[in-house]
């Protein structure tokens, strides 16, 4: 028998010998529990899904591809060679309107028609060069392919026009073919897949 107030230690309820519970071995205070700590995806982290070109959630701003800056340059370049070409033109009208008599000869309507195209190219040109910074800046390429476009157009037409006539100057002929050339040039770098997800990424962080 114990003495008064001496009793036996028991084993705690559900407590096997050796430390262990019946449930399982409990552990430590302080001991790092299995996943606990592990460390996340962070936010914005790619999980499968394809982020724009250079772009991420709470990341840089998207580089700019080199498609997207050549496609700027040339538009720049056109929409200059543009603004020329209407400088000419406007001094041949000038030229033709003083050579007519005050009638609506053959030279006014010459002179009229150099108008209307010397206001046409200027338009183009304007577009051109807008575009070109709307593109460079990362706002949209929409304005310079549209240009882009409109000149291929008159080009292919013009080049297509000189062939038939056997008294062209070749350098004119030359120019119109180089023009054609470059406008389609940028048509494909804008339509090229890094530049469809430059212009998508800056959508996305402007709308953020």
């Amino acid at each position: 028998m114990s003495s008064y107030g001496n009793y036996p230690q028991q084993p705690d309820y559900g407590q096997q010998p050796g430390g262990r519970s019946e449930y399982g071995q409990v552990p430590a205070y302080g001991q790092q529990q299995p996943g606990y700590g592990q460390q996340q995806p962070g936010y914005g982290q790619q999980s499968g899904y394809p982020q724009p070109y250079g772009y991420g959630v709470g990341g840089p701003p998207p580089s700019r591809p080199p498609a997207v800056t050549t496609a700027a340059v040339l538009g720049f370049i056109l929409g200059a060679l543009a603004t020329v070409g209407a400088i000419f033109l406007f001094a041949g009208g000038g030229e033709l309107s003083g050579l007519d008599d005050g009638g609506i000869g053959v030279a006014g309507a010459l002179s009229g028609i150099l108008f209307v195209l010397a206001v046409i190219v200027l338009a183009l040109a304007v577009i051109m060069i807008w575009g070109s910074v709307l593109a460079i800046s990362g706002r949209s390429r929409v304005l310079l392919i549209v240009g882009a476009s409109l000149l291929a157009a008159l080009g292919l037409i013009g080049f297509l026009g000189s062939l038939g006539n056997p008294g062209t100057d070749t350098g004119g002929v030359v120019s119109q073919l180089i023009g054609l050339v470059m406008s389609v040039v940028i048509i494909v770098l804008l339509s090229l897949a890094p530049a469809a997800q430059y212009f998508a990424a800056q959508r996305a962080r402007r709308g953020r």
